[in-house]
């Protein structure tokens, strides 16, 4: 058994038996994996308010390759989350994000640039006042490329209606083979904005409820067919929630 250190981000907590919790964390050099807390739900425990969902920990663990889940040793708090549950959407956006990362990597699957875009978008979503919702389709754009299932594009500026070809990846203005999704006129301009410009766009892009909806879905079903084990996640129920 050796002693590891990382930096990890909480993917997910569970309660375990009477005062452990635990956690599914990601990190950069062993990927996605849980770990045992042992008395993290002592109220005074070194664990205390500590191990949130979002958080990003300084971790040091005992390591077994042949084990399901670690053992937790200490923790070291490097960015917390929690002044999110001011603003009811920007949390319940947090989840949304989390969800679909955590079924985008299997156990042990070492991704950086996954890493990577989490901690990056961890640290932007701390700093902001108001965060619309469109940015989970532009976080699901990017993780795309991070899952190296990156769309093929053959789209200009100027489309007006978009088909996504969900087997090959092929994002473009005509429809030709089956198993497409059509994305209508601002749609398509939210999807341009994303992959052809650097700026921040697509914010500025007006999108009703049920185009966000369909949206986020059609991108699920490109994860759902292209990534083993991903299951489209549940968007209906926070839109309704977050789009009046």
């Amino acid at each position: 058994m050796g002693l590891e250190t990382a930096t990890a981000i909480v993917l997910r907590t569970i309660d375990y038996q009477e005062s452990s919790k635990i956690i599914t964390v990601l990190t950069e050099s062993f990927g996605k994996f849980a770990l045992i807390a042992r008395g993290a739900k002592k109220p005074k425990g070194q664990y205390s308010g500590v191990l949130e969902v979002g958080n990003t920990l300084d971790i040091s663990f005992a390591y077994k390759p042949n084990r399901t889940v670690q053992d937790l040793r200490s923790v070291d708090l490097v960015l917390s989350v929690s002044n999110l549950r001011r603003d009811f959407i920007t949390w319940l956006l947090l989840f949304q994000v989390l969800d679909r990362i955590t079924a985008l990597i299997h156990e042990h699957e070492i991704n950086n640039d996954l890493y990577k875009l989490l901690s990056q978008f961890l640290i932007w979503l701390t700093q902001q006042e108001q965060v619309p919702v469109h940015v989970l389709p532009y976080i699901q754009i990017r993780c795309m490329s991070c899952s190296g299932i990156e769309l093929q594009f053959e789209l200009t500026k100027l489309a007006k209606q978009s088909y996504l070809h969900i087997p090959s990846g092929l994002l473009s203005e005509i429809s030709t083979q089956a198993g497409e999704k059509k994305f209508n006129h601002r749609q398509t301009k939210f999807l341009i904005a994303v992959l052809l410009s650097k700026s921040k766009d697509f914010l500025t892009i007006n999108l009703s409820k049920n185009e966000l909806v369909e949206l986020v879905q059609h991108l699920d079903a490109y994860f759902h067919y292209h990534i083993e084990g991903y299951n489209p996640q549940r968007s209906q129920q926070f839109f309704d929630l977050v789009v009046s």
